[in-house]
Parts: structure tokens; C-alpha cells; sequence
């Protein structure tokens, strides 16, 4: 016979319940008359870890283990000794079933079962994996059902939300037309849950309060009253959630806080009347929010992008149009500088003298080089609006390329360049744009010529070339000996505006829309262009376009004055980079005379030096001109002039380095230096004044402020050297005073010490020595120094 504390002999309050409880109320009777299957089942199941139930006799009497009581909710401890079908009453339709099949022999096994459970005062939806065993007794009787049971609700809850996390995830912002597009994709698929959002609404704070902008399954949840209202409002407005009761069950009023710290709207998440809002809960619908305020930043974020797309391409068209617009202004005024120009140097110049014919020469080359900058802009403002459209006509390729190089022949041979063509078309007319071609060309050979300070410079042309693809292609080379292009900038040359930094030239002049206007022509032409090494050194620009051959023969092919008209432009402006030896800048005049003020002028554009030196010649001061840094500074440390005048945009080195060294030179430390600058305002300035630089004057300047402004600087300079040798002279005769007075002062010393007397004493013997052998007192003193030497030694 087992009582109920040898049964039952446990201290949790599971065993607690089953040996206080009084089971002779139930059909199993009295403990110590439990049959031996009983109590063996018993046994088995308290110890176990796993939750487990036993249900004996005909109406299954429960007893099970202390792991199953918190599945029981708050049943427990009345569902001790309880009858399986009134403790699970609200479910037994479900459980009924099984619970018979199992005491009808057959065991039952459920995984993820859903049963709707009043554990804690309300319909509970629950998950459990269990199996049903019959216990079976003396032959084929079943004398109750075994329950080992698993509550894997908050696994199966956890999956499904889960699930709905990710699938809000994948909402497509870009797709959208907007926030209002975003909200409503995000709530559709949010709706696809219903177990854990029976109901959802997404408001926008606008100008008039908030605006419903996407929900589902709102109308029988009442999210129209008064309360949601307000609490909607208030956490709009104070961005901390709240919860409120809508009907038979409660929202979760979450802010939106999108791509601010404000909020821009609000988010109501309607809870399900089969769950309590715990922890996990609460986690899942936080979540939601947070997946749906990262929708709407990515909306904002993506809205913003297409709004600045929209501005720069608004913009790019400004700027477009602004090219044509100041193109076609400044062609007027060209005109009318360049014909007078023109119409002075063709009559009159036989009776101007060199100087003036200079001037107006530099004149006419400036005006057809800002022409040339100007067409280039215009073409750059076609090539953006897409209207830099080739209109071919029969053309002898090779003569066109021929007579558009050999226009920079003058300048190579000046520069010491070689420059070759080799043209070869067959003698066959091919269908050009020749205007297009014509400023390919140049803009490539300018572009060599400006880079080339030595070696040679080759123009190839071949044509037409057969392709695999059976078209016809004409092949262009142009190959330098110059710096080279870093291979870390090739990528980029052809970008608009691009330079690339610190490659050396004849000039750092340039407006950074050559080559980028070369890459347009050959995209309008059809072809390719790229830029690789030219062994051992240099560069080499390759264009291959396609290419037919024109019906008309040679002859028929009218010549044109198109290069000569392009040509001056180009070659204009290659006029100014003209060697210093080639320029008549290099000073060949007798060396300064005596008190002469001197110049050192750094400038690299052949026909501003020119006129600077002029200006400041005409001031009688002498000039010694050069182009770029070392030059100037080995010429100012040879002999350092009175004044430094020097560009800023310098090839090689810029201005700003010959400032740098000059002011940790002692040699010239003290020169003034004028720096020359056509940006305005520039960081190069600002740097050139930090480092030393004296002043600065911005181009275009006027002839006599500039001339005043040097004129200042050296009369500062002359004031400074006069002061500081005056300086310089007072403490020379300060020493003089001080080395006479020391022996003065040794002198009297040595006579007190020899006649036992003062001081006064000691230098009336001097005085009177001075007056009777007529020397001065301060050689006396020495000999009296002298005289002690001597004697010691």
C-alpha cells in the first residue's frame, strides 16, 4: 500500500497540490488502493523534465508532472485531479477525439497543433507538439492515456512574425511614386498577417493635422473615435508610443520618425483578442514600425534623389543654355575687335612703328584665342544638348590632316620640336565633317604641342582600315615626347574641366574642355578615343572612326579656307607659348647701370611678357624676363634684383613655390615679390601672402595701378635697406664707442693698481700724459695696456 506522501513526495507545488489534494472524491478513490499500474505510471512521469500528463480510468483523471503545470496556466492547482473534459472543456472538441482514439488502443502524435486554450481567463491561441499513449492493462483493456506534451507556441508565433518582418523588407521603394505609395505597399503586405495585426492604419502628419494615407480591416475596429484620435495626435506629436482599447480589444500607436527626428507620422497596430501583449509581442509590433520608418526614409531619401537628379539636370540645361547665350554675346564684340584688329595691321601697320605693330598683334592673337574658347564653349553647349550632329561631305582626308598639323610647323621649329605627318588615304575621298575633323586634329596637336618641350611630335593617319566586323574605319595617331599621362588620370582626361595636376608644359593656361570636347566630336563621329604610353616616354592619343568612301571624284572636290579659318585660333593661341629665346623678351640690353632699378619677371605666355616688360621699361627700370621657376630663381640668386613680379599659374612649379624658397633664401629673403593672379579671391593667393608675398594683382589689371603698385614696393624695399643701415652703422660706431671705453677702462685700472690711487686719480694721470705728449687718451690707454702685456710676458 503507497500513501500520498510516498507517491507524491516532492516540495514544489505541483507535488504539494497532488498530496493535499482528496482523490477519494474522484473515481480513482483512495491512494493507497491505486492499482500497481497506476502507481508505476506515476513514478515514471513526476521525475521527468519534459512536461507530462496522465489521464486514468474512463473519465481520464488528470495527474501530471511539475514541467506541465505552466501549461496550465492559471488552471493550476484545480486541474489536479480534475477530468480531462471539464478542465479542457472550451477545447475538448478538439482534444475529445484523440483522447478517445487513444484509449481505444491507438497511440496519437501532433506536431504544432493549435488549440484555442482559456488558461488565463481569455480564449489563448497555442501551439503543441504531443503525443497521445494508451496505457494498457490486462490484456487488451486500456486503463488510461499517457501525455507527453511540448507548448511550442512562442516558437510558432516567432517564425510567423518573423516571416512578416522579412516580407515587409522587400517592399520596393524605388518602385513607389512616394511615401503615400510606400505606406500602402508596406500595410498590404503587413495585411497578409492577420493572426498578429487583425487591423492596422498609417497616418501622415500634413499642413491640416494627420491624414489617413493606407489601413485594413479599420471599419469594425473603430479607429475613427475620439480616443484614437487623440492618442494619434499626442504621439505625433511627442514621438513616445501609447497604447489605447479600440473595441473589444487594443492598438499599439507607434511614431514614425522617417528621416527626422520628428515624427512624420503614425503607425496604429491592432493586437489580436487571442494573445496578451507581452514582451515578445510588443518587440514584434516595434518592429513593424521600424520596418515601415525605414520604407519611408528610403522613400524620402530616394524622393530627394530624384529631386536633385531633376535640379542638376534643370541646372545642366541652364548651363547649357548659358553657353550658347554668353557664346553668341561675346561673338558681337569679337567682331568688332577682331575686324578693326585686322583692318590696322593690314593698312596702317607700314606706318606704325614695332612696338605699337607688337602690341597689336599680341591684341589680334588674345582676341582670336578668346574666340577659339568661345567656339569651344558653344560646342561644348551643342555636344551637351545633344546637337553636335556630323554632316559628311567627300573629302581628301590626308590634305585636310596635312594642312591642319603643318599650321603648328612655326611653332615646333621655334620650340626645337620635330614635328612628322604621315597621311596616307590611298588618294580616296571619304565622306568628313570637315569642320568637325578640322578641330579634332588641332585640338589634339595643340594639345602636343602645349606638353612637348622636347623631342618630336608624329601625326599618323590611316584609312580606310577593314574591321573584322567587315566595316571600314579611318585611324588617327597622335604621338608626343612629352610628360605623359599618369595612368591614374587616364580615365578622367577626357571628363569637362578636368587637368591633371602637376604634369609640366609650356603653360598651365587652359580652360580643361579640349580633350573633352575631342571625346564628344569622336562620340558624334561614330568612333573610339584613347590615350596609352609612348615608349620610352610621351603619349599617344589614338581616334579610330568609321568611315565610307565618297562617290565624288578628286577633282571635283572644291578646296576650303576651313583649316586657315580654325587654324588661326589654334596656332593664336600656340603663339603665346612661345619659347623665351624665340619671344624678344630675353633681356639683351647693357647690364643695369648704377642705381637702375632691376626686375625679375616670371611669366610663361610669351605675349604678357611682353607687355609687362614693357610697362615696366618704360618706368626706366630694367627688366630680366623668364618663364617658370628655376630659371628665375638661379637668375635672382646669381644677382638679386630689387623686385620679383611673378605669375602664379606657372608650368612646372608654381609661383607659390618660388615665393616659398625665396623667403628661406637670406639672399632674398628680403626682396619684394608681387604675385600676378587671374582668379580672384583664389586659395593660391591667400596661400602666396601667407608664405611671404607681398601683394598680389589681379588680371585683367589697369596699366598704371599696376605700375604704382610696384613702384610702392620697391620704394618700401629702398626706405627698408636704408633704415636698416642706418641701423646697421649706428651699431658699428656703438661697438667702436664700447671697444674704446673697455680699454679706457683697462688702462685706469692698471695705473691704480701701480700708483696705490683711485679712479679719478688714475685718469688724470692719463689726461695729463694725453696733453703733454699730444695723443689722444684712447691710444694711451692701449700702450699703457700694451706695456703690461709686454712686461708680463
Amino acid at each position: 500500500m503507497t500513501t500520498r506522501d510516498e507517491l507524491f513526495p516532492g516540495t514544489d507545488p505541483t507535488s504539494t497540490a497532488h498530496r493535499e489534494f482528496d482523490w477519494s472524491t474522484t473515481s480513482l478513490g483512495p491512494v493507497e488502493h491505486w492499482p500497481a499500474a497506476l502507481v508505476s505510471a506515476i513514478r515514471t512521469v513526476l521525475p521527468s523534465e519534459v512536461g507530462m500528463l496522465l489521464w486514468w480510468g474512463d473519465d481520464l483523471v488528470q495527474i501530471f508532472n511539475h514541467a506541465y503545470t505552466p501549461m496550465a496556466g492559471e488552471l493550476f492547482p484545480k486541474a489536479v485531479g480534475q477530468r480531462a473534459e471539464d478542465c479542457w472543456h472550451f477545447a475538448w472538441d478538439a482534444i475529445g477525439p484523440l483522447a478517445d482514439e487513444a484509449l481505444r488502443g491507438t497511440a496519437v502524435h501532433r506536431r504544432r497543433e493549435l488549440f484555442l486554450l482559456d488558461r488565463f481567463g481569455y480564449p489563448e491561441e497555442t501551439y503543441f507538439t504531443f503525443s497521445y499513449s494508451p496505457i494498457r492493462g490486462e490484456g487488451d483493456t486500456v486503463n488510461g492515456v499517457f501525455v507527453a506534451t511540448s507548448d511550442v507556441t512562442q516558437e510558432v508565433l516567432t517564425e510567423r512574425r518573423l516571416a512578416t518582418l522579412r516580407d515587409l523588407g522587400t517592399v520596393s521603394v524605388t518602385a513607389a511614386a512616394g511615401v503615400d505609395s510606400v505606406c500602402r505597399a508596406v500595410l498590404s503586405r503587413l495585411s497578409e498577417n492577420r493572426d498578429d495585426v487583425p487591423f492596422a492604419a498609417a497616418y501622415l502628419v500634413g499642413d491640416d493635422g494627420l491624414r489617413e494615407v493606407a489601413s485594413f480591416d479599420t471599419a469594425d475596429a473603430v479607429l475613427s473615435t475620439t480616443d484614437l484620435g487623440d492618442v494619434a495626435s499626442r504621439v505625433a506629436a511627442s514621438g513616445v508610443a501609447e497604447t489605447v482599447t479600440v473595441g473589444p480589444t487594443s492598438a499599439l500607436v507607434q511614431p514614425l520618425l522617417a528621416s527626422s527626428d520628428a515624427p512624420t507620422g503614425v503607425l496604429v497596430t491592432g493586437t489580436s483578442e487571442l494573445r496578451r501583449v507581452d514582451d515578445h509581442y510588443r518587440v514584434f509590433l516595434e518592429l513593424v514600425a521600424g520596418r515601415i520608418t525605414t520604407a519611408l526614409t528610403d522613400a524620402h531619401s530616394y524622393a530627394a534623389e530624384r529631386r536633385r537628379a531633376a535640379q542638376l539636370e534643370e541646372l545642366d540645361a541652364d548651363k547649357t543654355r548659358f553657353f550658347e547665350n554668353v557664346s553668341h554675346e561675346f561673338r558681337t564684340p569679337l567682331t568688332l575687335l577682331l575686324g578693326p584688329l585686322d583692318a590696322v595691321l593690314s593698312e596702317a601697320a607700314d606706318h606704325l612703328d614695332d612696338r605699337h605693330v607688337q602690341a597689336l598683334q599680341s591684341a589680334r592673337r588674345s582676341a582670336l584665342r578668346l574666340q577659339k574658347l568661345v567656339d569651344t564653349l558653344l560646342d561644348v553647349a551643342r555636344a551637351d544638348a545633344g546637337e553636335l550632329r556630323p554632316r559628311p561631305e567627300p573629302t581628301d582626308a590626308a590634305a585636310l590632316i596635312r594642312d591642319a598639323v603643318n599650321l603648328f610647323r612655326d611653332s615646333t621649329d621655334r620650340a626645337g620640336v620635330e614635328l612628322t605627318i604621315d597621311s596616307d588615304t590611298g588618294g580616296t575621298l571619304l565622306d568628313l565633317d570637315r569642320t568637325l575633323w578640322t578641330h579634332l586634329v588641332m585640338n589634339l596637336v595643340s594639345n602636343a604641342v602645349k606638353f612637348t618641350t622636347r623631342g618630336s611630335i608624329r601625326v599618323t593617319l590611316r584609312g580606310p582600315v577593314a574591321e573584322v566586323d567587315g566595316a571600314r574605319r579611318l585611324v588617327l595617331e597622335v604621338a608626343d615626347t612629352g610628360p605623359g599621362v599618369p595612368e591614374a588620370d587616364r580615365g578622367k582626361i577626357f571628363e569637362r574641366f578636368y587637368q591633371v595636376a602637376g604634369v609640366s608644359g609650356r603653360s598651365r593656361e587652359g580652360s580643361g574642355v579640349g580633350l573633352s570636347l575631342v571625346s564628344d566630336i569622336v562620340a558624334a563621329l561614330g568612333g573610339t578615343v584613347e590615350v596609352t604610353d609612348n615608349a620610352p616616354h610621351g603619349t599617344v592619343f589614338t581616334v579610330v572612326v568609321p568611315t565610307t568612301t565618297a562617290d565624288a571624284e578628286p577633282d571635283t572636290v572644291a578646296p576650303t579656307d576651313l583649316v586657315t579659318d580654325l587654324g588661326a585660333r589654334y596656332v593664336g593661341e600656340a603663339e603665346q607659348w612661345r619659347p623665351i629665346d624665340s619671344d624678344g623678351t630675353r633681356s639683351t640690353q647693357a647690364p643695369p647701370t648704377d642705381g637702375q632699378r632691376r626686375v625679375l619677371l616670371v611669366e610663361d605666355n610669351a605675349d604678357m611678357r611682353r607687355y609687362v616688360t614693357g610697362l615696366l621699361e618704360d618706368q626706366g627700370w630694367h627688366v630680366a624676363a623668364t618663364d617658370e621657376v628655376d630659371t628665375a630663381l638661379a637668375t635672382a640668386r646669381a644677382t638679386p634684383p630689387d623686385i620679383i613680379v611673378s605669375d602664379i599659374m606657372l608650368p612646372g612649379r608654381s609661383g607659390l613655390s618660388l615665393v616659398d624658397e625665396a623667403r628661406s633664401d637670406g639672399r632674398l629673403v628680403r626682396v619684394p615679390i608681387v604675385l600676378v593672379s587671374a582668379r580672384t579671391g583664389s586659395a593660391q593667393v591667400i596661400e602666396g601672402l601667407r608664405i611671404g608675398a607681398d601683394d598680389y594683382v589681379v588680371k585683367p589689371f589697369q596699366p598704371a595701378e599696376f605700375v604704382a603698385r610696384v613702384r610702392v614696393h620697391l620704394e618700401l624695399a629702398r626706405l627698408r635697406e636704408q633704415l636698416l643701415g642706418d641701423a646697421q652703422r649706428e651699431i658699428s660706431s656703438l661697438r667702436i664707442a664700447l671697444d674704446s671705453r673697455s680699454v679706457l677702462s683697462q688702462a685706469v685700472g692698471l695705473i691704480m693698481a701701480q700708483e696705490n690711487v683711485g679712479p679719478d686719480r688714475a685718469f688724470e694721470i692719463i689726461a695729463k700724459r694725453s696733453q703733454t705728449d699730444n695723443v689722444k687718451a684712447r691710444i694711451l690707454a692701449a700702450q699703457v695696456v700694451d706695456d703690461f702685456v709686454r712686461e708680463l710676458g
